[in-house]
């Protein structure tokens, strides 16, 4: 198995990975314009995978330099929790690990990431890769939209039902000022608890997720209002395959009337519509406690495996140190955004 470095994405990129099982959002073109926007410093690499003279897979990876060093992360950390190599899932994993060390001995990278389901970790070890776990939380969307509102748990739906009778409502909305709305919400979130909106995105960042998602149809972007103002917003990335929470943010003075839960609500209707099989809430490597507002929307965590490798001596432990310094930073914020400043940081995967 090799894998060859294509000299640019090719034009007909989204068609060339659609019919692979691991293929998702962050494959696509409009989530990788909006990473190079987002982090201009970096670079994406896309790869040709081959058995024998045979298409089996491609690869897109992210390449970070850091002084001398260049580093090859696919997850990237904070913008593609689910990327990985684009193969079928009976990808022969001995094969693809000897194919990754060879691209690393190559292009002289230094420290290599890796994530896929498909990959066996007692073969991943036995070439060298560290294991790291992490957990995300997935809500499963099928069976129509009363199965999903019937696992969900009673608290939930309680809130859901509240957040009507106070008169919220939700408009589904392509306007770029909803950016605007979420972002005020969220630096005064970050007020409040005695932090600077550096720590996260900055309000271009939802705009520029808009500008690449919404001519391509991949994102729900929902308002919440009270009396006809808006009161907060979210977003939601998604295919055909998953609906993901990017995130989302309210007015402190309105909390008390569950506008998150009836964002959330109305993001899985739409979803369900659409047949979007799972909503994938959440994700993250390292610990985390459990978290009562994702847990009652129903579904289950589940684990997954990070491989890592350094080819330097000490890089891993102080990426592992460096990773925990920075989610402890991060730690006393809520929802995606809480751990922007850490995945941006090259932290936590997320």
């Amino acid at each position: 198995m090799e894998l060859s470095r294509l000299p640019s994405r090719p034009a007909d990129w989204d068609q060339r990975i659609l019919r692979f099982d691991s293929k998702n959002l962050f494959h696509e073109s409009a989530w990788l314009d909006f990473v190079l926007e987002c982090e201009p410093r970096r670079t994406v690499n896309y790869y040709e995978i081959t058995r024998r003279g045979r298409i089996v897979g491609y690869f897109c990876a992210i390449l970070t330099r850091r002084a001398v060093l260049t580093l090859c992360e696919s997850p990237f950390a904070g913008r593609g929790m689910y990327w990985g190599p684009i193969v079928d899932n009976d990808v022969d994993s001995a094969e693809l690990a000897e194919a990754f060390l060879d691209l690393c001995r190559r292009e002289r990278i230094a420290h290599f990431e890796v994530c896929h389901a498909a990959l066996s970790p007692a073969v991943m070890q036995k070439f060298g890769f560290t294991p790291s776990l992490g957990v995300g939380h997935v809500c499963p969307l099928d069976g129509g939209i009363d199965a999903v509102w019937s696992r969900m748990k009673g608290t939930c739906r309680t809130r859901i039902r509240k957040a009507q009778k106070m008169g919220l409502t939700t408009e589904v909305t392509d306007d770029r000022s909803i950016a605007d709305h979420f972002f005020r919400s969220y630096s005064d979130g970050l007020s409040r608890k005695g932090l600077k909106p550096s720590s996260g995105p900055g309000p271009e960042t939802p705009r520029r997720l808009l500008n690449h998602l919404v001519p391509t149809d991949r994102v729900f972007s929902i308002c919440v209002k009270h009396d006809g103002r808006i009161i907060g917003a979210a977003f939601y990335p998604h295919d055909d395959r998953a609906m993901y929470f990017w995130d989302g943010a309210s007015d402190l003075a309105s909390l008390h009337m569950s506008p998150n839960e009836l964002l959330h609500w109305t993001a899985i209707q739409l979803a369900v519509a659409r047949g979007i099989p799972v909503f994938k809430m959440s994700s993250g490597l390292v610990p985390q406690p459990p978290n009562r507002f994702i847990d009652k929307f129903g579904g289950e965590s589940h684990q997954f495996t990070v491989y890592q490798k350094s080819l330097v001596p000490l890089l891993a432990p102080a990426r592992r140190a460096y990773r925990w310094f920075a989610f402890s930073r991060s730690f006393r914020m809520d929802g995606l955004s809480a751990v922007f400043g850490a995945l941006q940081a090259g932290g936590i995967t997320g």
